[in-house]
């Protein structure tokens, strides 16, 4: 806002020179106008800068600048050229930086400001408009605009990348950057009807970490999370860049394996118990990992998520009644 302001000031100050000129007003108004385009700008970053609040602080500023516009337009005796162009990039710069309630009250305060020196003044109408006065209003219509959309432009691009790190954000677990449940399940859904449309298969793997509840209880949960972001780091490694390895909750996790037989499967599978088996210190800890992994493949006839889930569990469920550290596949 403080280069916008200095721009938008120095290219205002041109035109309503030129008409104060024009209808030889006094040097002290001359120098009042200078000090608004030179000096406020200065005034207001400083104000909203040291402010509790600095966004409130801006805001104020810019109904304050409505208001000094306002009252240039009465003093150029409505001067229609220079008049309308301040009052609209006025009103559309409030409309850009606070919506359409910072534009409402903006507008308030510079008709009403333009009321009251308006009728102190006489009421002074003047519609001419002269080349000069022309020619210096130019500038502002050009470079102004140009210089609003480009912030405008700017600004857009910056919420869409706020944006799609927050979605990142929303999809990932917050501990182990890892994908969620919400993103894992929009990735399965998005490969089963990829496979309504092939024919080929997919795998869907559940790993639960073998007597994690006896880690935290005997360790802590210090160790606990340690040994969760270490099997995740396995995850990552084990995997390809198409596959989506996820946490599901506690100390569950998911791959979701696209394009991949359970032959295939039983080999990623394999991979990663046996990373998980020479891991023997954790947080300085002596601490044994061992996994169960059960493995479910979908065709173009699995019905839906909940169903793929539910299979690659009840695969899990046998893995661990058969004494765990142990890979069933179906």
């Amino acid at each position: 806002m403080y280069l916008m302001r200095i721009l938008g000031t120095l290219l205002v100050f041109f035109p309503v020179l030129s008409v104060l000129i024009e209808h030889q007003r006094s040097v002290w108004l001359m120098i009042l106008l200078a000090m608004n385009a030179f000096v406020w700008p200065t005034l207001a970053w400083l104000r909203a800068r040291n402010s509790p609040s600095p966004l409130m602080a801006e805001h104020q500023n810019l109904v304050l600048d409505a208001g000094a516009g306002g009252f240039w337009i009465a003093m150029m005796a409505v001067n229609p050229l220079a008049s309308v162009v301040i009052a609209t990039i006025l009103l559309a710069d409030r409309l850009s930086a606070g919506g359409v309630a910072l534009m409402k009250k903006a507008a308030a305060v510079m008709l009403g400001v333009f009321l009251v020196t308006w009728l102190t003044q006489g009421m002074a109408v003047d519609l001419f408009v002269s080349q000069r006065t022309m020619f210096a209003t130019l500038p502002l219509i050009a470079i102004y605009l140009m210089a609003l959309s480009i912030l405008t432009d700017s600004i857009a691009l910056r919420l869409r990348i706020k944006s799609r790190e927050l979605e990142r954000i929303a999809m990932m677990d917050p501990l182990l950057d890892i994908a969620n449940r919400r993103l894992l399940e929009k990735r399965i859904d998005h490969e089963l009807k990829k496979l309504q449309l092939s024919c080929r298969e997919s795998a869907l793997m559940f790993i639960d970490i073998d007597n994690f509840k006896d880690v935290n209880d005997r360790f802590g949960h210090k160790v606990g999370d340690t040994m969760l972001a270490a099997v995740s780091q396995i995850l990552h490694i084990a995997t390809r860049p198409t596959d989506t390895p996820a946490r599901l909750g506690g100390d569950e996790f998911v791959i979701l394996l696209p394009n991949t037989t359970l032959d295939e499967a039983h080999i990623v599978a394999t991979r990663i118990m046996e990373a998980a088996a020479v891991m023997k210190d954790v947080a300085q800890e002596a601490v044994h990992c061992t996994l169960s992994i059960g493995i479910a493949c979908a065709t173009r006839d699995m019905a839906s998520v909940t169903d793929w889930l539910q299979a690659a569990d009840n695969a899990l469920y046998r893995a661990k009644r058969e004494g765990k550290n142990r890979i069933f596949a179906h």
